[in-house]
């Protein structure tokens, strides 16, 4: 079929675009050993701080999410990474991420305890859970591809799911699988910093694929992508 073709077109495009980026911007792998150690001490001074420090907790995590997603977004549109773009990372969409952790930490507070008191109650939660994780699969990049306040965030992510499904979950798909396969190897010592650098780079990888691919669909139809393709596009 046709889609089939378009689709992996597509893919070609943008594996092809991540590989070349990720490996222009290699030191960009070490951002995952510089936030376990901030989550790492942060987590030590937090446990003596009861609820405050839960709080400090969650904060500094959103930090180093919006710290990585300020990089892929350097990586996706301009190509390259300096050491001014770490620096101001950190608090470049730390109030996106905090609003959506947020308004899951509502929904699930709420909902969860009801959703137990259901006939298979458990199953009832991993299928919402489920539900979420992909209805809103795309949130990441609409933060900073998007500039959406949190709750459009939400809505533009299930908007772009829906419309895109059949192309967006193959490649992501196949990434998780990968990443949990090497994840679950069970080693020590040098051989699990080693694994670390590893889950760390395929996360990377992903992460700019994600964006490359989000870019390719986000905007577009399958009938404007396929006389796309039929154009040499």
């Amino acid at each position: 079929m046709e889609w089939i073709l378009v689709t992996l077109n597509i893919y070609r495009r943008a594996f092809s675009r991540a590989g070349t980026l990720a490996m222009k911007n290699w030191t960009v792998l070490g951002t995952v050993f510089v936030y376990s150690a901030i989550l790492s001490v942060t987590g030590v001074l937090a446990a003596v701080l009861g609820i405050i420090g839960g709080f400090v907790l969650s904060l500094v995590w959103a930090a180093c999410v919006s710290s990585f997603l300020y990089l892929v977004e350097m990586i996706v549109r301009t190509s390259r990474v300096t050491l001014e773009d770490f620096q101001r990372s950190f608090g470049r969409y730390l109030w996106d991420v905090v609003g959506v952790a947020f308004l899951s930490w509502i929904f699930f507070t709420l909902a969860t305890p009801a959703i137990l008191e259901m006939p298979q109650g458990h199953l009832v939660l991993l299928c919402v859970q489920l539900a979420i994780l992909v209805l809103f699969n795309a949130v990441p990049e609409l933060i900073y591809l998007g500039h959406c306040t949190s709750i459009q965030l939400l809505s533009e992510s299930y908007a772009f799911v829906t419309e895109n499904w059949i192309e967006w979950f193959p490649a992501n798909i196949l990434a998780a699988v990968l990443l949990y396969m090497i994840a679950a190897i069970p080693l020590d010592g040098v051989a699990m910093f080693a694994r670390t650098a590893l889950v760390g780079l395929l996360v990377y990888f992903t992460m700019v694929m994600r964006g490359l691919l989000f870019i390719e669909l986000h905007g577009s139809t399958h009938r404007g992508r396929a006389f796309k393709y039929r154009s040499g596009g």
